[in-house]
């Protein structure tokens, strides 16, 4: 019977063992690095489906809210009504010019109640075709405003909104707004930094008319390039059409999924796949995210290799003691320590061992390299006093009788991140595993560490960058809800110091451009002096860093006072400055101003990131300025600047609320202006509106700034006068406008002379309503006009 030798039955078993032990740990390192590839893909991918949704939102609400405006200009109502073509491009026309400059609008639309289309604004010589996109006909089926992004037939998307227009009740039509979007999808490549290919499904586009599209475009096309699917834009040159295939061939669907490793000009890149779906909810598109993780895949590979070369060389020592124990006691013992000091010689980690009495014993060359201590220099010194920082001395050395009487401890058998230091005293972060092990009769320890400096930084940066996505989301996410621009401006300052690098000084502010001028004025800020409050509430041009950034449009970036630093107060205290222009399409909003630690270091991708966020700010302020301007043209005169007819009669219905609910009186005036047609005929209608500023001022100027006065049209003005307490006070005030409006106006070196008339209705004695009391208050002033620069008072007789 053959005998099987000792050494074959402890080694057989052994490789079996440690051989599926190697297959099991590989499995499990190639199951993490794909869930880590899907976990970063995924976030990826949702971050840039997120971005582009906030951003087609955003145009969306631009455009609802411009065709708010539009559909309110009567005369284009009457010419949509009436199909007048030419009307309506004489009436659209500068509108569509300034949409398109401001907004970058690109389509401007006009169809019947039947979807024909009446005028393309911005292509006239094209017309009478009925419009059947999911756009026109979801405004259609819901009688409101509706939109969406369009496939073209091109290949181009445009991002639509519809609204139906209706008079009295009745749909006359249709007015419709569009955009290309390309440039956003551009925008968020680079923003994001990856690579783009956007795939159209040909099922949706015709063959002829999106090669000739393209050939207009100057873009390459191959119809028979894929099989399903044609590209319209890639970021990526040269990509071959197998590779192109494999995306093409992911199945539509409604999230996003995970394509295959991409292999390409000698780097791997992940592959993210978002549907694109148009109004209509059809995927019609696909856009293939590529992240170049070939960096990333290299440190895992590498990783991997030294797991797997430490798991080679412990288990070739393993087998060799135990091939020379089998073999000799005394000499398997001395070669084993040989083997051991040649090994540890040669090891990336630092090999340190402690004796009971806690002095090294042990210091391998890797040990040198990390610590810097040569071998002589370390050996039988007390290893707390040479690596372990001082403020975590006292720890250690509390918990180290435990370790001496029992051998055991809190970080025995675990892997721990700490902090060291090295021989010059930087510090800087380890890995370690802590085993003990009884020699003698006393309990000694080893220590395997590894410098883990290089890992916690892409850890920093990584999170880091989680981190700025966040700030930007918040800056694009905080324009949503109806906040003012000051509001805006505090929350958005609020989230970029938030951001850890500024986040321990916590100071900084947020300057607007003041209209016209070249000037800054402080909008927000947090954490600064009120000394430095009044130097900086309102900076020029060039004065100071913020100021300078301002002349130059530069970001300027200094970590220390020095001479360019003008304003100084008492107290302060060293730091340093980022000082970022916000602007946008060459236009100067403001600038953002960060406080940093004196000395604090900066890099390109710290000021790269503070440039995207002032970029994105500029785009938030422009929405919200654009925002109050047309605010501004919906309730106030374009003319004098004072409240129109719609902003009277909120304040009028405010007012008798307010006077119902405190048991109040207050005054209706309706003024006609006397002799005002006398001046515009003589001298011209530029003189005329010259008067009815002044006019305006004046009057202003009687009122209290509670009061309301508002320009109903022509020369005909109304005032509420709120709270007064007696007839004799209401009479106070007309006569003062009548002897201010008395005085001669200089109109371009014409002196001229008016007059007013006034008509006064009291609340609640003449009404209890608006309609009533606007109503009492004009026929007083046609009593007050027989007599010319007068007022009167409603007749208590007319209600009898």
């Amino acid at each position: 019977m053959h005998k099987v030798s000792l050494k074959k039955r402890i080694f057989l078993p052994l490789i079996v063992v440690s051989l599926v032990v190697a297959v099991i740990s590989l499995f499990f390192v190639e199951h993490l690095e794909e869930n880590q590839k899907n976990d970063v893909v995924l976030q990826e991918a949702e971050s840039i489906q997120s971005h582009l949704q906030s951003a087609l939102d955003s145009k969306a609400e631009v455009m609802a809210a411009s065709l708010g405006f539009i559909v309110k200009n009567r005369d284009i109502i009457a010419a949509l009504r009436a199909g007048d073509r030419q009307r309506l491009l004489e009436l659209a026309t500068p509108i569509y010019q300034r949409l398109h400059a401001q907004y970058n609008i690109t389509h401007f639309y006009f169809h019947n109640a039947q979807r024909v289309n009446l005028l393309r604004v911005h292509k006239p010589e094209k017309y009478g075709d009925t419009i059947n996109r999911f756009t026109a006909l979801g405004a259609e089926k819901s009688g409101a405003l509706f939109s969406g992004i369009e496939l073209g037939p091109l290949g181009t998307f445009t991002l639509r909104s519809v609204l139906p227009v209706f008079d009295s009740g009745k749909l006359i039509g249709y007015m419709e707004l569009g955009q290309e979007i390309d440039a956003i999808i551009q925008q968020t490549r680079a923003m994001f930094h990856v690579e783009l290919l956007m795939l159209i499904d040909k099922q949706y586009l015709e063959r002829g008319a999106w090669e000739d599209g393209m050939r207009m475009l100057g873009r390459p096309f191959d119809w028979n390039m894929l099989a399903t699917k044609v590209l319209i834009s890639q970021s990526l040159d040269d990509i071959p059409v197998a590779v192109l295939n494999r995306v093409a061939t992911v199945p539509a669907s409604k999230g996003i999924s995970i394509g295959q490793d991409i292999i390409l000009h000698g780097r791997s890149y992940w592959a993210g796949i978002i549907p694109v779906h148009d109004a209509g909810d059809r995927p019609v598109a696909t856009l293939v995210v590529l992240r170049d993780m070939t960096q990333i895949i290299a440190r895992l590979r590498t990783e991997i290799l030294l797991f797997s070369s430490v798991f080679a060389v412990m288990g070739l020592l393993i087998f060799s003691l135990l091939y020379l124990i089998l073999r000799r006691t005394e000499q398997a013992l001395n070669e084993s320590e040989e083997r051991f000091e040649k090994i540890s010689a040669s090891a990336q980690d630092a090999i340190i061992s402690m004796d009971n009495d806690g002095h090294i014993t042990f210091w391998n060359q890797a040990a040198e390299t990390t610590f810097g201590y040569a071998q002589e220099e370390a050996m039988g010194k007390n290893l707390h006093t040479l690596i372990v920082p001082e403020r975590f001395r006292d720890a250690h050395l509390k918990a180290f009788p435990l370790f001496q009487a029992t051998g055991q401890g809190a970080a025995l058998g675990k892997t721990l991140e700490l902090a060291a230091i090295r021989k010059d005293g930087t510090e800087f972060p380890i890995e370690i595993a802590l085993s003990s092990t009884r020699i003698a009769g006393k309990w000694n320890a080893v220590a395997v560490l590894r410098d883990i400096t290089v890992r916690k930084q892409a850890q920093q940066e990584i999170e880091l960058t989680l981190h700025i996505q966040r700030v930007l989301d918040t800056i694009l996410n905080i324009s949503l809800p109806p906040l003012t621009l000051t509001e805006v401006t505090l929350k958005a300052l609020d989230a970029i110091l938030s951001i850890p690098a500024f986040s321990l000084l916590s100071q900084g502010s947020i300057f607007l451009v003041v209209k016209g001028e070249k000037t800054l004025e402080m909008v927000a800020q947090r954490n600064l002096p009120d000394s430095l409050l009044q130097s900086c509430g309102m900076l020029p041009f060039g004065r100071c860093l913020c100021g300078k950034a301002a002349a130059t449009r530069q970001l300027i970036y200094i970590n220390h006072l020095n001479e360019q630093h003008e304003i100084v107060y008492d107290g302060i205290q060293p730091h340093g400055h980022y000082c970022i222009p916000i602007e946008a399409e060459g236009e100067l909003f403001g600038v953002l101003n960060i406080y940093v630690d004196v000395e604090h270091v900066s890099d390109e991708s710290e000021k790269k990131f503070l440039k995207t966020v002032a970029d994105t700010l500029a785009v938030v302020i422009e929405r919200k300025q654009s925002e109050e301007r047309l605010q501004q043209l919906a309730h106030n005169d374009m003319l004098t600047g004072l409240p129109n007819r719609t902003l009277f009669y909120d304040r009028l219905n405010q007012a008798l609320a307010l006077a119902q609910r405190h048991q109040q009186q207050f005054a209706v005036m309706f003024l006609d202006l006397d002799h005002f047609k006398e001046v515009n005929d003589t001298l011209g209608h530029d003189m005329g509106d010259l008067l009815l500023r002044e006019a305006a001022t004046r009057l202003r100027s009687c009122v209290r700034s509670m009061d309301t006065v508002a320009r109903m049209g022509g020369d005909e003005f109304t005032v509420i006068l709120t709270d007064t307490s007696s007839r004799e006070d209401v009479a106070c005030v007309a006569k003062k406008m009548l002897l201010i409006l008395q005085e001669p106006f200089s109109l371009n070196g014409e002196i001229r002379h008016i007059g007013c008339s006034i008509g006064i209705a009291l609340y609640p004695k003449h009404g209890l309503d608006s309609e009533t009391l606007i109503k009492y208050a004009d026929v007083a002033m046609y009593d007050a006009k027989r007599e010319r620069n007068s007022y009167c008072f409603f007749s208590d007789k007319r209600l009898l």
